[in-house]
């Protein structure tokens, strides 16, 4: 393209000068001149003007690109690569989630069910009974677990020989851990001759049974002998006197109080030295701390004398006759507010309600009996 331009511009060059050689004064001289330039000086002149022009049009061309397949190609200038630095990209970093782990749920405290055989009240093991003979078995047992005894306590019956006693029957009350009680059932020897032996548990409240032993799941028992009629001479023969309609008493009173470590006379209802032969119990209180952490204990009982005997009845008032069957035994009682049945060391049947017991003085009802 470049080419055709230079050889359309040469000739209008030389025509220019030819017209120039003839219109101006003197230029016969010049044209004279002129044919004496050598035709290549003019020739140099024209390259020179080609190169000048040659180059303005290069300023004006974009530059041309080759590809990888050696093709040329147009393209837009870029920016210096050195000169232009790509500016850095920020990455904002991602807040980090705090998860709260949740708190762990408070541990809930229980206590552990466990009894411990402290002694057969009523009916050693083995005991002879004549057939069909009604007896009353008490066990003595402490509280050897860390859960306190309530109401909602009972003693049911675990398996072997039932002797006509209850599925289910109440602890008397409270009974705090490191305590002991008696726990008394009524049951009938069977009517065939032979050994009998019948296991018992505790049930708390919650329906699980425990008993005695390591693990506390050993039951504790009564046992019997049932012999023949004619063989059981020796048996002890209760004559129950039945009690008037309106009982004459030997002795009565109410609200009788009688201070810790001293003792009384049921028989002629007065407190008496705890030497005489007449004292018929002894009321002992006291106060320990016992285990490991210490824990307060408080310890009432009604301790017999004299040949006395005690047993638990419940809340309602006996006769004498339900007192003569009630199971008397000479162990110590662990006092609360109940009645309890006795027999004093002269023979005489009644009844004492504790009312109220603390370290200082025991507060009672009773009754004395006048027959038997």
């Amino acid at each position: 393209m470049l080419k055709r331009r230079m050889a359309l511009m040469l000739p209008i060059l030389a025509l220019s000068l030819s017209v120039l050689a003839c219109n101006l004064p003197g230029l016969d001289s010049l044209d004279a001149q002129a044919s004496e330039l050598a035709e290549e000086e003019i020739a140099a002149l024209v390259d020179a003007a080609a190169q000048e022009l040659q180059a303005d049009v290069d300023e004006s061309q974009p530059e041309s690109v080759v590809d990888d397949q050696g093709e040329a190609g147009n393209t837009t200038s870029a920016p210096d690569e050195a000169e232009q630095e790509a500016e850095p990209v920020v990455t904002e970093e991602p807040t980090p989630v705090v998860t709260e782990e949740p708190e762990p749920a408070p541990e809930i405290e229980t206590c552990t069910d466990r009894a411990q055989f402290v002694a057969d009240v009523t009916v050693e093991d083995g005991a002879d009974f004549a057939p069909d003979q009604a007896f009353t078995k008490t066990w003595r047992l402490r509280n050897s677990g860390t859960c306190t005894w309530t109401s909602s306590y009972d003693l049911v019956f675990d398996h072997g020989d039932h002797m006509s006693g209850p599925a289910v029957k109440a602890l008397p009350g409270l009974v705090e851990p490191g305590e002991m009680v008696d726990i008394s059932v009524n049951l009938v020897a069977p009517s065939a001759e032979g050994g009998y032996i019948g296991y018992w548990l505790l049930r708390n409240g919650d329906g699980m049974h425990f008993g005695i032993g390591a693990d506390a799941n050993v039951a504790f028992w009564v046992e019997i002998e049932v012999l023949e009629e004619e063989e059981s001479g020796d048996f002890p023969v209760f004559e129950i006197v039945p009690i008037p309609m309106f009982p004459i008493f030997v002795s009565s009173g109410a609200g009788q109080s009688l201070a810790s470590g001293s003792c009384f006379d049921l028989d002629a209802g007065s407190a008496v030295g705890c030497g005489s032969a007449s004292a018929d119990f002894r009321y002992f209180a006291e106060f320990e701390m016992v285990g490991m952490p210490p824990m307060p204990k408080i310890t009432l009982e009604l301790q017999p004398r004299s040949g006395a005997r005690f047993a638990l009845f419940g809340d309602d008032l006996p006769t004498g006759v339900e007192c003569q069957a009630s199971g008397l035994s000479n162990g110590v009682v662990d006092l609360q507010a109940k009645t309890y049945c006795y027999q004093t060391g002269a023979g005489k049947y009644g009844r004492l309600t504790a009312l109220d017991a603390d370290l200082g003085s025991l507060t009672f009802n009773w009754a004395t009996y006048t027959s038997p």
